[in-house]
């Protein structure tokens, strides 16, 4: 009988040790494609912050440590871009949570075609960046574009306005295209949300009549508290670090009235052939996107513990 067993020890670790190999057989080339899209960029990103590396000088690249980082945050036109995004951020995370909100409340209703209505509305959102760049740059063109046909119809305006080339009206062109963008993912979130509450509690609510009002309030509000947290931290993190729709619509222009700290640290790294101060830039931006990340998490965790 030990023998017996003995045997089947035997050959059951060695089953073990053939499925372990297996698994890491397995595995490893998606470790190592890992290794070399994700973990080597990030090293060679972080090594480059901390070197002088200016590719009008390619043999010159001395260690300077922390040096970038603080060229790159006394810089006046860093901050002029830290303010250009807070700026950007103010206008477009209020307006996209509050459109889906809007949307979804829409959606929600049971109302015959509304079906089609939910799969249309995430079209914007599957359009790539750039193509909806270039569909918003034909639409707010100064000379042709169709926002200014529209509005001169209306009698909004009297002459075609000049929406990329304004100091002034750039920035909230630019949010318009990006809250048309955003808007739909968080609609559906919010939808989600909302064929979450039992209906009898609605049912409960309108017969102690209670009005639309105070039930969005004191049922609605409280079940979307989830959706609402994750749809603000997303759309915060999108819009400090968009890029596309400012490369397409305007390039950071005109003068800098557009250049937002994604597209600063492109121009840091691409135009003034500065590497350095660009991956000292990026650095930055993400240490920000991780507090946010980590203040999320925190917030969640502590909603599910008292859950």
């Amino acid at each position: 009988m030990s023998a017996r067993t003995g045997v089947k020890s035997f050959w059951s670790a060695r089953g073990a040790g053939s499925s372990t190999a297996y698994r890491l057989a397995t595995l490893a080339p998606v470790l190592v494609l890992v290794a070399i899209f994700t973990l080597f960029p990030f090293v060679y990103s972080a090594v480059t912050s901390t070197h002088q590396v200016l590719l009008t000088l390619p043999d010159q690249t001395p260690f300077i440590g922390l040096q970038n980082y603080l060229d790159v945050l006394r810089d006046s036109s860093t901050q002029n871009a830290i303010k250009n995004t807070l700026v950007f951020t103010l206008l477009t995370v209020p307006c996209v949570t509050v459109l889906g909100l809007a949307v979804a409340l829409l959606l929600n209703q049971q109302i015959r075609g509304f079906g089609i209505l939910r799969a249309l509305v995430l079209l914007p959102w599957a359009i790539p960046l750039v193509s909806a760049g270039i569909i918003w740059r034909l639409l707010l063109h100064g000379d042709f574009g169709a926002l200014n046909g529209l509005l001169l119809q209306l009698g909004v305006v009297h002459d075609y306005m000049s929406w990329l080339s304004s100091p002034n009206l750039a920035m909230y062109a630019v949010a318009l295209a990006h809250i048309w963008r955003e808007f739909p993912l968080p609609a559906i979130l919010f939808l989600a949300g909302l064929q979450l509450i039992p209906g009898d509690i609605v049912d409960a609510s309108r017969v102690d009549g209670a009005g639309l009002w105070a039930r969005f309030r004191n049922i609605t509000l409280p079940y979307l508290r989830a959706p609402l947290l994750i749809v603000l931290v997303y759309e915060t993190m999108i819009s400090v670090s968009v890029f596309d729709l400012v490369y397409v619509l305007t390039g950071g222009g005109p003068g800098s009235s557009t250049t937002l700290f994604s597209w600063y640290a492109y121009a840091t790294t691409f135009t003034f052939l500065n590497p350095g101060q660009g991956a000292a830039l990026s650095f930055i931006m993400a240490a920000f996107l991780l507090a946010l990340i980590i203040m999320f998490l925190r917030i969640v965790r502590v909603d599910e513990g008292e859950a």
